[in-house]
């Protein structure tokens, strides 16, 4: 889960976490807040304790937003085509589910078969490019 209004630019160089590998999009990142007019790059103890974390307690979070924060679940299509991965999503607000949704994005491509929102589409790039980064199988064909 990552706040919704936080868009994840690059992984962060520092080490802000002890177990980066076990945040929410896979990674710590660096980015900026979407909620913010000026979208300024959030510092890291923000970065640390809100943006990369969801249920974020923010002065910049519109107190009538809609979601809390957005999880991911990534997983490869091989009973149909082993280039697609499937993105189920979730976004709640107060602890309870609010939107779910699925996006399929193509590894061969790099393209979304399914373009998200925009706001989505940040997180959930960055959850899929650290996914793609941490499976090292190869997806090969058989020739007929």
């Amino acid at each position: 889960m990552a706040c919704p209004y936080f868009v994840p630019t690059t992984p962060h160089p520092g080490n802000l976490w002890p177990h980066r590998r076990s945040l929410p999009l896979g990674d710590g990142f660096s980015g900026y807040c979407s909620a913010r007019d000026s979208e300024a790059e959030c510092d890291d103890e923000t970065l640390r304790l809100q943006c990369n974390l969801g249920y974020a307690n923010c002065a910049h979070l519109p107190l009538d937003r809609e979601l809390d924060v957005v999880r991911f679940y990534i997983q490869i299509e091989s009973s149909v085509d082993p280039a697609t991965l499937r993105v189920q999503f979730c976004g709640e607000r107060v602890h309870l589910p609010a939107t779910v949704g699925e996006l399929r994005f193509n590894r061969s491509s790099s393209l979304w078969m399914d373009p998200p929102d925009p706001r989505l589409a940040a997180l959930a790039d960055a959850a899929v490019r650290v996914w793609i980064s941490s499976h090292t199988r190869c997806v090969t064909t058989v020739p007929k």
